[in-house]
């Protein structure tokens, strides 16, 4: 069984060999790189036959967890190389273009939130500005292909080379991301539906049905999600509070915000429980049910109807986003002491 490094290693000589033959002269890089609350190892081809401004990147760290699950280098190594031709392959060469033109950068930046503690590396390198335990980055929609949308985070040094402040993309950002990114405020039953069936295909007497379902729940029960109709970035939504308002004033309470991942939040109602209990509710689901690149934080938030605040309403020892078991940080923690 490989470690590690002879693992990388192992596959940044082999890759273009699990390739078309088109490809045995690219240039085989691999580099760290800060992502959202990790940092990995990317490694990309450089020199590609037909694709001069871009560098499709497959992670490292991943293929070795798949290899220490299997222990089968060659199926791994032979994925590795067909994703790489597929990225290759699908990628949009218009949108590369767009991707190095950087005039309408400010028309297309939008906001997303990330946790502060985890990604303090990473914040050393981007504009940003903290909001409670999160803070709030850049990214730059470039637009969207056959496979999804493509954005770039914004760094120091294009912030730079564009000449703008982390004050200008934050006004940019607030006015964009609404529009580019429409907020959507949904009931839980409502969204399960919606993945279950499309519910605009439901006859009259389904929709009667459901509607009467979702009524049945008691305002203090139900669980509302907070996104974007795309469903990315959509964590980012609760930094509007008009949306916020408008809930609380329907369910007649204050808010309880439950970040269930980067892409979405959870808002119920203030007397649907204590906070430090829907805290260690988050926290189990963040470790158990949500990938590490998707967490947003383990805390809970309090929005207060009156006041039209939105601040943190827990401030429990479970800080830290990576899958560590809560019994060996306790013990860790006191023995630091």
């Amino acid at each position: 069984m490989l470690n590690y490094e002879e693992f990388k290693e192992k596959v940044k000589d082999e890759i273009t060999d699990h390739m078309s033959s088109k490809y045995k002269d690219c240039i085989v890089d691999i580099r760290e790189t800060k992502k959202t609350n990790r940092a990995v190892e990317g490694l990309m081809l450089r020199e590609i036959p037909g694709l001069s401004n871009a560098s499709p990147t497959i992670y490292v760290n991943d293929l070795f967890e798949e290899y220490k699950k299997n222990g089968d280098f060659e199926t791994v190594i032979d994925r590795a190389g067909e994703t790489m031709e597929t990225a290759i392959n699908s990628f949009d060469k218009d949108l590369a273009k767009d991707a190095i033109n950087t005039s309408k950068m400010m028309e297309n930046v939008f906001f997303t939130l990330i946790n502060a503690e985890q990604n303090r590396e990473l914040l050393e390198t981007v504009p940003h500005r903290e909001f409670e335990d999160l803070a709030i980055v850049y990214r730059w929609n470039i637009g969207a292909g056959s496979d999804g949308v493509y954005t770039n985070l914004i760094n120091n040094e294009l912030a730079e080379k564009e000449g703008v402040t982390e004050e200008e993309l934050f006004k940019a950002a607030n006015e964009n991301t609404k529009n580019l990114f429409p907020v959507t405020v949904k009931n839980m039953n409502e969204v399960i539906a919606e993945i279950i069936f499309d519910v605009g295909e439901l006859d009259a007497e389904m929709s009667k049905e459901f509607e009467e379902v979702v009524n049945d729940v008691p305002d203090e029960r139900s669980m509302y999600v907070i996104s974007n109709a795309s469903k990315l970035f959509g964590a980012a939504s609760m930094l509007y509070e008009e949306p916020l308002h408008k809930l609380s004033e329907k369910l007649g309470s204050d808010l309880y915000i439950l970040p269930s991942s980067t892409h979405e939040v959870i808002a119920i109602s203030s007397n649907f429980g204590e906070p430090e209990e829907l805290a260690e509710m988050v926290y189990e689901i963040n470790m158990e049910q949500v990938d590490i690149n998707d967490r947003l934080s383990n805390q809970v938030y309090h929005y207060d109807k009156d006041l039209r605040t939105l601040r943190l309403a827990t401030d429990t020892m479970n800080k830290s986003l990576d899958d560590v078991d809560l019994g060996v940080r306790e013990n860790t923690e006191r023995g630091g002491r």
